[in-house]
């Protein structure tokens, strides 16, 4: 039950609290119309992801990395649109300043931000909602045992994330009625800018996993160790968006708290004060939602997820040369995993100077039904120096659970091992001195 449950709340509270505020902040702002616009922008999303999560499961013709090269290339494009427009207003304000926001709806900027808004929201939802309606597909139950203990865990556990993730919308709409417009306007641009970082650093993830950005240049120094951090950290991003919403629902309790609001009657400030109440209930509601869902994607899910331990290091010939394995070692079609530990001041060739005490990791496994050898670094482009493990005689990513094809071991692309020079002589496996001193320092590396 719990694996859904995590799944779904890490797909969906970002997004949760991203449509409850923008919809605040559209009614503070725009009123009706803005409200309006952002709830056809949802409707929308909602129903292009059921079109886009059946074509995923029952077709062949989508290639969920192009889809997300678009919408996070699209979702950058809205919020460099959005900020030149709050700073065109921001500028026309300081020239000739007007009464409040709400006088400005008419004004092409302003509406530009409106509708950039509900389409940033629109795409993320795109983004996120169809594999979250496809999970009850790959429970893995069959038809006979369709009515089971297992099947009724795992629907429960989806069901409860997805009621869980449309209270924090719901909350959040409800709760925030009492901030003012420019409270909202900074907290929402807080969380799309959290929302649009992440997610550009998924693009760069993308075009280096595409190579069109290509290792050696200037980009790829900096975007590789970049993108490896958030990708390592996204829950710090997730807690980000929380601590801003939960730091928002704690101000409209405290303003519930004052009842210093003007009334006419008795009557009137009974309503008042039940009005404030409810904002406070649906703010206290929001806080214990928010909490219960981070500590989901963290401690549970580090409960529930545990991978497996990598196993030590074995010993090989190591001297001046480099590394030496014994083929007879490695003879067995096991995963093996070795480790030349690097000196100090050594210059290699590329003019980078080692550190020393670094533990370089080779990993090597002898190739179905061949005399060949998998040989390479126990670290991949994508998922960093995170490592492999060995299960059911398949070769799997300790980050992200990819099964590699163990034929391509030793070659470029995707979450292969990166690959190592070496060369087969008197009955070893050898790799030079110099070429394991290099990889003493990968991009975004922390051997």
């Amino acid at each position: 039950m719990e694996t859904y449950l995590i799944y779904v709340v890490e797909d969906l509270v970002v997004t949760a609290v991203l449509a409850g505020i923008v919809y605040a902040y559209a009614r503070s702002v725009w009123g009706r119309f803005g409200t309006r616009t952002v709830i056809v922008a949802a409707a929308a999303a909602g129903v292009f992801s059921l079109v886009m999560a059946y074509m995923k499961q029952n077709t062949a013709h989508i290639a969920t990395g192009d889809w997300n090269l678009g919408i996070f290339g699209l979702s950058l494009v809205l919020c460099l649109l959005m900020l030149v427009c709050v700073i065109v207003v921001a500028l026309q304000r300081r020239k000739a300043p007007v009464a409040g926001p709400t006088e400005g709806t008419a004004k092409v900027p302003q509406l530009v931000v409106l509708f950039s808004l509900a389409a940033f929201t629109l795409l993320r939802i795109f983004y996120k909602l169809p594999d979250v309606i496809n999970y009850p597909a790959n429970f893995g139950i069959s038809t006979d045992n369709l009515i089971s203990t297992d099947f009724a865990y795992r629907i429960v556990g989806w069901l409860f994330g997805i009621v869980l993730c449309v209270v924090v919308c719901v909350a959040v709409a409800k709760a925030f009625k009492a901030l003012e417009g420019r409270h909202l306007g900074v907290a929402t641009a807080i969380i799309v800018g959290i929302i649009c970082f992440v997610q550009s650093m998924s693009l760069f993830q993308i075009l280096i996993a595409r190579r069109i950005i290509t290792k050696g240049t200037v980009l790829y120094s900096i975007m590789f160790p970049l993108t490896s951090w958030v990708n390592n950290n996204a829950a710090l991003f997730t807690l980000g968006v929380i601590v801003v919403t939960i730091v928002l629902a704690a101000i409209v309790i405290m303003l519930s708290l004052r009842d210093d609001e003007p009334y006419k009657n008795p009557a009137e400030h009974r309503k008042n004060k039940a009005r404030w109440r409810n904002r406070r209930r649906w703010s206290i509601c929001l806080i214990v939602c928010l909490v219960f869902s981070f500590i989901t994607i963290t401690v549970v899910k580090d409960y529930a997820f545990r991978g497996p331990e990598i196993a030590e290091s074995e010993q090989c010939d190591i001297d001046e040369a480099g590394m030496h394995i014994s083929l007879d070692q490695v003879d067995d079609g096991h995963l093996h995993r070795f480790t030349y530990e690097t000196e100090a001041g050594y210059t290699t060739s590329t003019g980078y100077e080692t550190q020393g005490g670094i533990g370089v990791r080779v990993i090597v496994i002898k190739k179905p039904n061949s005399n060949a050898y998998g040989v390479g670094l126990d670290a991949c482009d994508i998922c960093g120096t995170t490592g492999y493990y060995e299960r059911d005689g398949q070769v799997v990513c300790s980050k992200c659970d990819v099964v590699m094809n163990i034929n391509t071991i030793g070659f470029k692309g995707g979450c292969n091992p990166l690959v190592i020079d070496y060369d087969i002589s008197d009955g070893s496996i050898n790799i030079a001195r110099e070429t394991l001193l290099e990889y003493e320092k990968i991009p975004g590396s922390s051997w």
